[in-house]
């Protein structure tokens, strides 16, 4: 299957993605170096697994994906652990998982084999309610796929922005939680709290900004290194190559995603006679581009900081692990 002409794209995309990523991580954070080793050899193992799973499920498997997702979901707020103000993961003795990038899959499968898409709000509320703003925007754009594909879902979508729009006052005041607010402000004017939540977005843009051409060199990043740049090999891991690599590495990441995201989308158009599969890989691309989009924007100061990662490059198996299985589902059928 590696030797298809049709696998090219991606698999040379992934390659690049696999070698940046743990060169970074050697550099940043090397006590991780084994453990994410691991990810991409169990990412790639379910790669596999997933080209040998059928999308189009009957209506029972459906359901069992979708119970069994938001169950999943709820784990987090059962246990009780909280990480940097949310309770985002799983503890398993030395294993942890986060359940809102594990879901995507399975839901993504429901969403593009059913007629109740709107169902899917259900899932993006829990993950909301943890609070985990971020992650319960790339689960919510799941649905854009689907909404496209129904003229009814897009008057119903424009008529519930509308009604979002009337009563977004009463969302800031009751819904939104105070670092929240307090993100989009020093979004706004990171000067407002130049040492406090402005603080990542100041020396994130100093981190990109100072490593020019060719980067300051491996292992010799200032803000990565000294740990001026926080969340260096997870939210900022972006910033952090551009300092240590320089605008070089950017085109190189830049480029793998291209690869990446145009061969997703060759794909999903030349299954379109497969409803459920051409769904299923459109909402994948959305997914990875919506990620794509936030880290690399919070990282330059173009959108506020969330806790988004950056595909492919932040340290962490869980999103790793689900776009690779998901992308072997998407090329199931060749």
């Amino acid at each position: 299957m590696l030797f298809n002409h049709r696998l090219f794209p991606i698999v040379s995309s992934l390659l690049i993605f696999l070698c940046l990523n743990l060169l970074m991580i050697s550099s940043l954070a090397p006590q991780l170096l084994l453990k994410q080793i691991l990810a991409w050899i169990f990412g790639f193992l379910l790669f596999f697994i997933g080209t040998q799973i059928n999308p189009n499920l009957n209506q029972k498997t459906r359901w069992i994906l979708f119970i069994g997702s938001c169950l999943l979901l709820l784990l987090p707020i059962l246990t009780g652990n909280i990480t940097r103000g949310s309770r985002r993961w799983i503890n398993i003795g030395l294993i942890s998982f986060q359940p809102s990038e594990i879901v995507k899959p399975p839901l993504m499968l429901f969403l593009a084999s059913q007629n109740f898409p709107l169902l899917h709000l259900i899932p993006v509320l829990i993950v909301a309610s943890h609070p985990d703003l971020g992650s319960a925007i790339t689960l919510l754009v799941l649905m854009v796929p689907v909404i496209l594909y129904s003229p009814k879902l897009i008057k119903l979508s424009i008529i519930s922005f509308f009604c979002l729009l009337i009563i977004s006052p009463l969302i800031w005041k009751y819904l939104i939680h105070d670092y929240q607010k307090n993100r989009i402000a020093t979004f706004i004017n990171p000067q407002l709290d130049p040492l406090g939540q402005g603080y990542n977005l100041i020396q994130s843009q100093i981190a990109v900004g100072s490593g020019g051409l060719f980067g300051k060199g491996y292992r010799q990043g200032t803000q990565g290194q000294l740990l001026f740049l926080p969340e260096k090999h997870t939210d900022f891991i972006f910033a952090a190559t551009a300092e240590e690599l320089g605008l070089v590495s950017v085109i190189l990441i830049f480029f793998a995603y291209f690869l990446l995201l145009s061969s997703i989308l060759k794909k999903a158009f030349n299954t379109k006679y497969n409803k459920t599969l051409f769904l299923f890989t459109l909402g994948i691309c959305f997914e990875i581009w919506t990620q794509i989009i936030v880290n690399i924007g919070m990282n330059i100061g173009l959108l506020p900081v969330t806790g988004i990662p950056l595909p492919f490059l932040s340290v962490g198996g869980s999103s790793l692990i689900a776009i690779l299985f998901s992308l072997g589902v998407i090329y199931s059928n060749l």
